[in-house]
């Protein structure tokens, strides 16, 4: 009888250590889903963190171009304002454009350019009949009288004065004059002449 006694109370001893044993267990596996949970959501706040750092890295790239971009449009406009060419500069080299477009003879029109080992001048003949030509280094652009219009833009190039003139319908773009200080062909005076002349889309 006492060893009856003796194994139900091992028994109930055993059966009490084991529901102690599996109630730790569950306190053990939950201590651990609640680590795992706090690991997810450190990993999700450093991914979150890492794309705004991310974002913020893209933006201050972006904000440096633009800097980049202004700073040399501020060095452009400084070195314009430092430009020799006065407002009285800007007169002479208008009215040089002025005179050539008003010639109908492309004798007297050749006047008007700078000499230069780069351009030079084409007639039909030797009597300076047309149809005749202006050559550049750049390109070439056939002279025709009364082609030249109104000042449609002006601008400075270092030492230069670019001036862009509107041109007759016949003409397929308009003129942009490179205007600059020196001699002529036939006239060693320093004045503004036409230095080059560019074709720009209308």
């Amino acid at each position: 009888m006492k060893k009856r006694a003796y194994a139900i109370i091992a028994l109930v001893i055993f059966l009490a250590m084991m529901i102690i044993n599996n109630l730790n267990m569950g306190n053990e596996a939950e201590k651990l889903q609640q680590e795992r949970d706090n690991l997810t959501e450190q990993v999700a706040a450093f991914k979150e963190d890492g794309e705004k750092h991310s974002t913020a890295y893209e933006e201050t790239l972006k904000e440096n171009e633009q800097l980049k971009s202004d700073a040399d449009d501020l060095k452009k406009e400084i070195d314009r304002l430092k430009s020799p060419v006065l407002y009285q500069d800007f007169l002479e080299a208008v009215r040089t454009v002025e005179d050539y477009k008003e010639e109908d003879s492309f004798n007297k029109a050749k006047d008007y350019f700078a000499f230069s080992s780069n351009g030079g001048f084409t007639t039909l003949d030797r009597a300076g009949n047309c149809p005749c030509g202006i050559d550049f280094k750049s390109e070439s652009i056939d002279w025709k009288p009364n082609s030249v219009l109104d000042l449609k833009e002006l601008g400075i190039e270092g030492e230069r004065i670019v001036l862009t003139y509107q041109t007759a319908e016949m003409i397929k773009d308009d003129y942009q004059f490179i205007m600059s200080k020196t001699k002529g062909f036939n006239d060693e005076t320093p004045r503004w002449r036409i230095e080059e002349m560019k074709t720009i889309a209308k």
